[in-house]
């Protein structure tokens, strides 16, 4: 019996785990593309070239200063769902939400070299890896799971399809104009 409702239990939260890991597999792509189209602009490459340079200590700030920066956004979205701006509220949550995975994730990836430099951050981040792996794995091996993920991929291909084709067609048109 308890073994049962504990099933019955487990299940809602794979799932959950499932939607949040293809959620942040498929935003982190996505904004860390950006991210690096955006570190090309000549500005945004000085800044970060000053970033990548942190000793570890300051990398440890530049790495934590965004989510305490986004997390009154957050805030703020959640206070006008609180107060029935249901629409305004989620799109301010998961705008910030976006802009605090984007930042996050780039200034990981400068600041890393540094960041594992330190003992409590180096430790901190094996242990969440080595249980993201798990959880992963546990996931990988789910046929729901493998199953949504195809979807997904093949989702993108067709959105990345039609992009490219509407771009072709732009510029059969323009041609045709001169």
């Amino acid at each position: 019996m308890i073994k049962k409702t504990k099933r019955l239990l487990l299940i809602p939260l794979i799932w959950l785990a499932a939607l949040v890991f293809l959620f942040e597999e498929f935003i982190w792509d996505a904004t860390a593309r950006f991210m690096a189209r955006l570190g090309a602009l000549r500005a945004i490459h000085a800044i970060e070239k000053h970033i990548a340079a942190l000793p570890p200590r300051w990398a440890v700030l530049a790495f934590l200063l965004p989510s305490s920066i986004l997390i009154p956004a957050k805030l703020i979205g959640l206070h006008a769902i609180a107060n029935g701006q249901l629409m305004l509220g989620s799109i301010a949550f998961v705008l910030a939400k976006i802009a605090g995975m984007a930042l996050f994730s780039r200034i990981f990836n400068l600041t890393r070299p540094a960041l594992m430099q330190v003992l409590w951050f180096s430790r901190l981040y094996e242990w969440i890896m080595f249980y993201r792996n798990r959880i992963h794995a546990y996931l990988d091996n789910w046929p729901a799971y493998q199953q949504v993920k195809r979807r997904l991929a093949a989702l993108r291909f067709m959105i990345k399809g039609r992009g490219r084709l509407l771009r072709f067609l732009r510029r059969v048109r323009k041609h045709r104009q001169l």
